[in-house]
Formats: C-alpha cells, sequence, structure tokens
C-alpha cells in the first residue's frame, strides 16, 4: 500500500480551485492501492503535520493539488526537496520559471517557439508613470490588448480587450495578484489547450482541445461557472493544426523543463497560425478540468491518470 500525501487549498487567489481539485483526487485514488492522507498547506497547522510526517517516514509520495502562489511556482517543490518526499509535476526551476509568463515566454522565444507580442509592466514602474505606460503600451501594441497578471492562474485578473478608458484600472487589478502584469497583442481566434503527459520521463501529447466560450473569453467564471462553455476534445481544428499544436506542447513541455505532466494553452488564429500562451505545471483537476478530458480521450479514466501520475512522480525520484 502505498502512502499519499495530497496537497490541497493553500493560501493563494486559486484556492477554492485546489480544494476542489484536491478532493476529487481523494475521491478517486483507489483504495485498494493507496493510503491517503490530506493537508492543507494554507494552514499553519497542516504545513507542520506534513513536515512532522514526513520526518516520521510516514509519507511515500506526494500528490500536489495546489494551484497558484506557493503551490505552483517552486515554494512547495523547495520543501518537498529538503523534506526527500518524492511529488508530482515539475520540480523546483521548472516550476518557477512556468509560474512567471514573461520568463516563459522569452524561453519560448530564444527556443523558435511561437508567442504574442507583449510588454511587461512593474508595479512600481506604473506608480510612478502610469501615463507614460500607457502611451507606451498604445505605441507597441495597438489599442486591442490583452492584461493579465505575470505570475498568476485560473485566469484571475484577466482582462481581455478592454476599453482603452479602462486600461489603467485593468492593470491596477492585475497588480493586485502580482507585482507585475502582461500585457500582450491581442490574437483573435480559436482558444485551444493541449495536455502533455510524461511515460517513464517521455512527454507525449494528449488530444488538443478546443475552448469555446459564451462570452468569448475564457476566465475563472468561464471557467468553473459557466455551464455554457464548451471544450471539445478532440478538437477539430484539422490533422496538420493537430499534429502541430501537439509538436509545440511537448517542444514547450521540454523547454521548460517540466517534468511528469503538463498543459500548454495556445491560440490558433484566423490565418491559421500559432501561437503559446503559457504552459500550466499543475493542470487543474476538478470535474471540469481540462487534462481528465483529454486523458479519457484516450481511454485512461480519472483513477488511472492519477495512478499514472503517482508512478512518474515514483519513477523520477
Amino acid at each position: 500500500m502505498i502512502r499519499v500525501a495530497v496537497l490541497l487549498g493553500g493560501a493563494s487567489s486559486e484556492r477554492a480551485v485546489s480544494l476542489r481539485s484536491g478532493a476529487m483526487v481523494v475521491r478517486q485514488l483507489p483504495r485498494s492501492a493507496y493510503h491517503v492522507t490530506t493537508y492543507d498547506t494554507g494552514k499553519k497547522a497542516g504545513l507542520s503535520k506534513l513536515v512532522r510526517d514526513a520526518q516520521k517516514g510516514k509519507i511515500d509520495v506526494v500528490f500536489n493539488a495546489l494551484h497558484g502562489t506557493h503551490g505552483e511556482d517552486g515554494h512547495i517543490q523547495g520543501l518537498l526537496e529538503i523534506l526527500g518526499l518524492p511529488y508530482t509535476g515539475s520540480g523546483v526551476c521548472a516550476s518557477a520559471i512556468a509560474m512567471d509568463k514573461q520568463l516563459s515566454k522569452d524561453l519560448f522565444d530564444r527556443a523558435g517557439l511561437p508567442i504574442i507580442k507583449g510588454l511587461l509592466v512593474g508595479a512600481e514602474e506604473f506608480k510612478k508613470e502610469p501615463k507614460a505606460v500607457l502611451s507606451r503600451i498604445k505605441q507597441a501594441l495597438g489599442t486591442e490588448i490583452v492584461i493579465k497578471p505575470n505570475a498568476s492562474g485560473s485566469s484571475v485578473g484577466l482582462f481581455v480587450r478592454p476599453k482603452q478608458k479602462d486600461w489603467a484600472k485593468a492593470i491596477k487589478t492585475a497588480l493586485k495578484e502580482d507585482s507585475s502584469c502582461l500585457v500582450e497583442k491581442l490574437v483573435s481566434g480559436r482558444e485551444i489547450t493541449v495536455p502533455v503527459l510524461e511515460y517513464r520521463g517521455a512527454p507525449r501529447a494528449l488530444p488538443v482541445i478546443e475552448i469555446r466560450t459564451v462570452g468569448g473569453v475564457f476566465d475563472y467564471h468561464a471557467k468553473y461557472h459557466d455551464k455554457r462553455t464548451q471544450e471539445i476534445c478532440p478538437a477539430d481544428i484539422g490533422a496538420r493544426a493537430t499534429r502541430l499544436a501537439q509538436t509545440l506542447a511537448v517542444r514547450a513541455h521540454r523547454t521548460l523543463g517540466c517534468r511528469g505532466y503538463s498543459r500548454t494553452d495556445m491560440m490558433l488564429d484566423e490565418k491559421g497560425r500559432l501561437f503559446i500562451l503559457e504552459t500550466n505545471t499543475l493542470p487543474g483537476l476538478t470535474q471540469a478540468s481540462l487534462l481528465p478530458k483529454s486523458a479519457k480521450a484516450i481511454g485512461m479514466d480519472y483513477p488511472a491518470l492519477l495512478s499514472h501520475l503517482i508512478r512518474e512522480a515514483l519513477y523520477a525520484s
């Protein structure tokens, strides 16, 4: 019997999603193979218990169901490394890099992967010279833009095509989530995402998913609350675009040094060009999440997916 520590909750703005992901993991892990204990890292008692149990040798592997700050950015991974515990998902460095959208884009660009033109806006810079920053954005990117926190997830603080008069307000809101925000030129088209699973350390792309929303924006509400949101898997985007998207997802996974699994979001524009938006190192695992749907398309049900992720974590250790 493998003793699994499921980390959930946390203290980020994505706490609610993490609690749901963690609850699904706990319910779906086969009890015949795993003894499961939960740890809410957003509470001091949860972290203390994790450390104590690790030191007493009560944990064989950690299933990280956290999202956002401290759970997905390398912080908890560093603690787990110190404790000598195998864990699901990417390591310290890849987690930290992937959480930083601008740094990830820089690495993607150097690797020859297609990215969207954008600017990084720091909180101090915007506080001192807001008008100059807004002018620079318009000059470099035009008036149709996307604003989002540089290091955050679940589309919290995301603004797509805000009116120019609302740019300052949108930037301030995004900066509440992080010390910098990313402003990008809007790319119109179809939003897709491609999960990647490793098999004994070798990454393979799963079926592509197309995301269709009523409002045209896959924000927090559309992801977790709007039942009208459609997630089509496999995406009907043609064989060529499918192959390219899967190739780019694997290359993005490798470029960032991801481990175990990841999910790369992209835009397919009206000319058939693909652009990478970002790579998630800890994709959601709720009932509404995309990774389980893509895995199901290849015949891997939820319990089998979880068992696979645990096997990869133990293999990587």
